[in-house]
């Protein structure tokens, strides 16, 4: 038996560069941008709670005004004197700022990439909890962002009120004679308008749902696939959520309410 062949035509192998599935990834690739997620979110999770613990002085039953004065400028002199004045103040503030800035352009890279994979039809999904917090956590994080310029316009910047038993308490030596600023007289001005206490608890709601997803995924952009561990930090994550919503809105309600006054 014969067998005849045939002889393949010629063709033009194709360039690399075009072939398919061989271009090159995006620079910073996608698992690089969802590490620096994890990591910056890490660091604002460890803020948020240290920060609550910072707010909740202003329940303390013994002169709380005193209490939450003291830690205001007990972080404004940390680590002095290694570090002269608010040096340490102004490291930390610029650390979370290169946070802020990163865990921001990470955010907006990921979803600018998965919108255009997605294409003009997106998957029909089961609206799961941690669902509809992941396809928000986009138009949450642009609303925190925008707080925290308030925020800080608000208490931070903004000139404070000067108050005379701060000033003369006899824990905390002066370098003048002009008193010091009062960031609990602060906080109670500023919760004392209606408007900017209604915004901080739809905001701080808003927080919640951000760090309820945000520390359930952080187990996953660090590779944790064990099914134990995911629960665990599904559970840590809603309950952290929890007390830094209740924790932090609580306090302009109990402005508002008469229980928190100068």
């Amino acid at each position: 038996m014969s067998s005849i062949s045939q002889a393949r035509p010629e063709t033009t192998p194709m360039p690399a560069a075009k072939r398919p599935g061989t271009e090159p990834p995006p620079r910073p690739e996608t698992w690089v941008l969802k590490v620096i997620q994890a990591a910056t979110g890490s660091v604002f999770v460890a803020f948020v709670l240290f920060h609550l613990a910072g707010n909740l002085k202003v329940y303390l039953p013994d002169d709380p005004q005193l209490h939450f004065n003291e830690y205001a400028h007990w972080l404004r002199g940390l680590l002095n004197p290694l570090l002269p004045g608010e040096t340490f103040l102004w490291l930390f503030r610029a650390a979370l700022a290169l946070c802020l800035v990163l865990h921001v352009y990470a955010g907006l890279t990921i979803w600018a990439r998965a919108r255009r994979a997605r294409g003009r039809f997106g998957r029909s999904i089961t609206a799961t909890k941690h669902h509809l917090f992941g396809r928000t956590m986009i138009w949450s994080g642009l609303i925190i962002l925008a707080f925290i310029v308030f925020h800080l316009l608000d208490l931070t910047i903004g000139r404070g009120v000067e108050s005379k038993q701060f000033s003369s308490a006899p824990t905390y030596p002066l370098e003048g004679t002009d008193g010091v600023v009062d960031a609990y007289a602060n906080l109670v001005h500023s919760f004392e308008r209606l408007p900017v206490a209604i915004f901080y608890v739809v905001v701080m709601l808003v927080v919640a749902f951000h760090l309820s997803h945000g520390i359930w995924s952080i187990i996953n952009d660090f590779g944790g696939t064990a099914r134990r561990t995911r629960n665990v930090f599904l559970f840590l994550a809603d309950v952290i959520a929890l007390i830094v919503v209740i924790g932090n809105a609580s306090i302009p309600l109990a402005v508002l309410a008469g229980g928190i006054t100068l």
